[in-house]
């Protein structure tokens, strides 16, 4: 993964990361958490046994981006209207 990278990423943030990385088309802070709700077993964040703890920042929920990042690269992609093929 690319140093310059943060080491955390919220709802907000990893949206506009996998664009960045063109790992979706396009997605949505909201989108994301659609799909947390909706594939709860690719999920990999949550308090539920194999998953990767939330780190709370405040009351924002953050993701460790490496973590986040492979979530994308190692599943079907996802995200947005107009999917470009895999």
């Amino acid at each position: 993964m690319k140093d310059d990278l943060p080491p955390f990423v919220t709802f907000a943030s990893g949206a506009q990361l996998l664009e960045d990385l063109d790992l979706v088309d396009s997605i949505t802070a909201d989108g994301l958490r659609y799909l947390a709700r909706q594939n709860p077993n690719w999920w990999r964040f949550g308090d539920r046994p194999g998953q990767t703890p939330y780190v709370m920042a405040g009351t924002t929920r953050t993701m460790e981006t490496s973590v986040f990042i492979a979530m994308f690269r190692d599943g079907p992609r996802r995200g947005g209207r107009g999917r470009k093929k895999s």
